[in-house]
């Protein structure tokens, strides 16, 4: 069980780190085989290489213990890690570049390396929206990546982490109408070549003071280009994300910097 568990989050949670949601047949059917096939190797990297023989299921444990008294960590040197608490869920939202450079760990933070910048809004998760999920309060963090430092805590009540949670499935949109309204992801996949998308997990991000349209709201600085664990994207990989999903026309969310992750070979 512990084996199943961490393959599953590995090949599953690689699709969803920055979408918090599941793809239709129609907008997945790009790739979607090969992305779940190559997010096992991630290039040069077996990521079944990085769990930890000592790790155990924590799903029963999540189940039976809504409290969450403390963050449980199940992944070895990237310190993957259910969180509990609030998060910012930026799966659905674009970004603009700000001119700057950001530093990234990767590897474990054993090495950085620096990206563009881009600034994005992203909803962030309550209580009362896990609820409306059907689910505890809790994220997924690898807290020794992005520019975490090795735990979920936040550094001040006015600062939150960027996590993602496989079943928050609705939540506040950038792309609804009003912006930041209750919506479903629904899920895109912006051709290779073109986009260029931001990465947005396991960075740190700042409570916005005003609510929009009811909904708290926090504003994330992420690198531009980068992939899972600190690793670049490329031309060649297509680009899996929630952004635009509420749009009349949602590839026009390719263009905006959407928070998304890399479908490998498409």
């Amino acid at each position: 069980m512990k084996r199943t568990f961490s393959a599953a989050i590995i090949l599953i949670g690689a699709v969803f780190i920055l979408i918090g949601g599941t793809a239709s047949a129609s907008t997945f059917d790009q790739g979607a085989g090969s992305f779940l096939l190559a997010q096992a190797d991630l290039g040069t990297r077996d990521l079944r290489d990085r769990v930890d023989p000592g790790s155990r299921d924590i799903r029963g444990d999540r189940d039976s213990d809504s409290s969450h008294p403390g963050p449980k960590q199940f992944l070895g040197k990237t310190g993957l890690t259910e969180c509990p608490g609030e998060f910012a869920l930026c799966g659905a939202s674009t970004c603009k570049p700000t001119g700057k450079k950001i530093k990234v760990k990767e590897d474990g933070g054993k090495t950085t390396r620096e990206y563009d910048e881009a600034v994005c809004k992203c909803p962030i998760i309550t209580k009362e929206i896990a609820v409306q999920n059907g689910t505890t309060l809790h994220g997924i963090a690898a807290v020794n990546e992005g520019n975490m430092n090795g735990s979920c805590a936040r550094p001040s009540q006015d600062k939150i982490w960027s996590y993602f949670n496989l079943d928050i499935l609705m939540y506040p949109q950038e792309s609804a109408t009003p912006q930041f309204t209750m919506a479903q992801s629904n899920n895109q996949v912006c051709p290779a070549g073109g986009a260029k998308g931001t990465n947005c997990w396991n960075y740190l991000c700042t409570v916005d003071k005003d609510k929009t349209n009811g909904a708290k709201t926090a504003t994330c600085f992420c690198p531009i280009g980068e992939g899972y664990f600190g690793h670049p994207t490329t031309s060649s990989e297509g680009l899996v994300t929630a952004a635009g999903g509420q749009y009349q026309n949602p590839s026009e969310a390719c263009s905006q910097y959407p928070v998304s992750g890399p479908v490998p070979g498409q």
